[in-house]
């Protein structure tokens, strides 16, 4: 197994390595001071052209060329491991050195542009360096080699096997069921107040009970913890060493729980990941679908409904004595599923949401299809906005500076969001087939065997299956909107009392 061994080796070291990038890239969204983004962007730079080298060189040519005379002699989660490999390896040598060095540079630079844009809520000290990233992107895209939209090679970064042709009738039906729901709940809009939400809150107290709501679901802080960024994310360092952040605002109580609890998904899947796989390219999520499948999960099928917060809300309430007064569990429920067009696709709410993801992904597609350019998006922005759901933002950093995705090459990224919430809708579904009494379970706080069936079906495998394979082994059949149309359907008609 000497040439198995080998291309192990190669394994690690570019683990390791990504492993590095993940924590100077942490590091920079957290501690480091504002005057290191130019070194930071030259050490990520160099990390990545590293890593590319390892993919590339002659020693890893050789080793994917031995694949074939031992492959049949490995178990099938090592051969499926090496195929992930011999995948991205393929992906790899088909991008230049100089692309990803430049890539990784502009990343930088190009997120500290963003910040300054964002705080100004001027796009125009973005636009340089985002018209940059997208011709970048579309250097790759062509690169990657033929397909039937050159956006399909960006979505397969995140997405294997998705394109613009499987994902857009998806996304037709699901745009037709929003706006179907949403005239149903727009004359009841006023039946559910939400003022709640937005009295003051003290931040210190709200970072303590997501915390301990956190650590109840399953979190494991003994190989995890949190700091406080502009933008929420989880990075993994290894299974054994997971970062999540969040942020607080005292007159939003959702942005620091809702968030922190979102993160604390992703956080449990990479810590369920198998210990074999650690240190190779399958000790992670399958993709970032159904990543975010597994922090929508628990943001959104668990810690938003009315069984959750007839376990939660006694203990919040204890922790807001004199905010919470007027409120019961239901009234609670209610108020943090209101569901209104809005403009900010973080804060939205579930229905909603995925409009804000559709135009991401109808702007992204005509970037990289050549059809529009970066000069364009403020206005077509406002445009889509308006025409999907009916509001405008007033200036570009609650329009489109409102995200980091771009600043970092993101691009093909945020279709993973509402597959993300199909394939959780689709998980729950199968969940409760496997276990009946799983509300009950939600209502007592005993969610354990629920993070353990998630684990068992999803997370132990990391990436060693496709999305597609995922999805059908455990909901028994392929991705498909009706599941989430009908859950969140069953949601508004409960909130509204339709």
């Amino acid at each position: 197994m000497e040439d198995y061994n080998r291309l192990k080796k190669i394994m690690n070291t570019v683990s390791d390595l990504g492993s590095a990038v993940a924590v100077l890239g942490w590091d920079q969204e957290t501690y480091m001071p504002d005057g290191a983004v130019e070194a930071r962007s030259e050490q990520l730079a160099t990390l990545s052209t590293l890593i590319h080298d390892f993919m590339t060189n002659d020693a890893a040519r050789a080793a994917v060329a031995a694949v074939p005379s031992y492959i049949g002699t490995l178990s099938d989660r090592d051969q499926r491991v090496v195929k992930t490999f011999v995948k991205d390896h393929t992906r790899t040598i088909r991008l230049p050195a100089d692309l990803v060095e430049e890539q990784a540079r502009v990343a930088s630079l190009a997120q500290d542009a963003w910040k300054r844009a964002r705080q100004a809520s001027d796009f125009s000290i973005f636009q340089p360096m985002l018209e940059r990233t997208v011709d970048l992107k579309r250097r790759e895209a062509e690169l990657l080699g033929p397909a039937d939209h050159p956006y399909d090679n960006l979505i397969d970064t995140y997405e294997p096997s998705a394109t613009v042709g499987s994902l857009t009738p998806v996304f037709d039906r699901l745009r037709a069921g929003t706006v179907d729901l949403l005239s149903k709940i727009g004359p009841l809009q006023d039946k559910v107040p939400d003022d709640v939400l937005y009295r003051t809150y003290d931040g210190n107290k709200q970072l303590d009970m997501a915390r301990q709501i956190i650590d109840i679901l399953g979190f494991r802080f003994e190989t995890g913890r949190i700091d406080l960024s502009a933008h929420p994310f989880c990075t993994t360092f290894a299974i054994s060493d997971v970062r999540l952040t969040t942020r607080i605002r005292e007159n939003d109580l959702r942005s620091c729980l809702f968030g922190l609890i979102h993160e604390a998904g992703h956080g449990m899947y990479e810590q369920g990941v198998s210990r074999e796989l650690a240190r190779t390219p399958s000790a992670q999520g399958a993709s970032m679908g159904i990543h975010e499948s597994q922090s929508l999960f628990w943001e959104n099928v668990i810690a938003r409904s009315e069984e959750f917060w007839q376990w939660a809300f006694p203990r919040l309430r204890a922790a807001f004595p004199d905010q919470l007064a007027d409120q019961t569990p239901e009234s609670f429920f209610k108020a943090i599923n209101k569901m209104r067009p809005s403009l900010n696709r973080v804060e939205s709410d579930e229905l909603t949401y995925n409009m804000h993801i559709i135009l991401r992904f109808e702007i992204e597609r005509d970037l990289i299809g050549g059809t529009i350019e970066v000069k364009d998006i403020p206005e077509l922005w406002r445009t889509k906005m308006q025409a999907s759901l009916g509001v405008v933002p007033p200036n570009d950093a609650e329009g489109c500076l409102q995200d980091v995705h771009w600043s970092f090459g993101g691009i093909g990224y945020f279709p993973s969001y509402t597959l993300g919430k199909l394939y959780a809708a689709m998980e729950w579904n199968a969940l409760e087939r496997q276990m009946p009494d799983a509300r009950t379970r939600i209502v007592n706080g005993d969610f354990a065997p629920i993070r353990e069936w998630l684990r068992t079906h999803i997370h132990d495998n990391g990436r060693t299956e496709t999305p597609d394979e995922i999805i059908r082994r455990v909901a028994s059949r392929p991705l498909t909107e009706v599941d989430f149309l009908d859950y969140v359907g069953r949601k508004a008609a409960r909130v509204y009392g339709f």
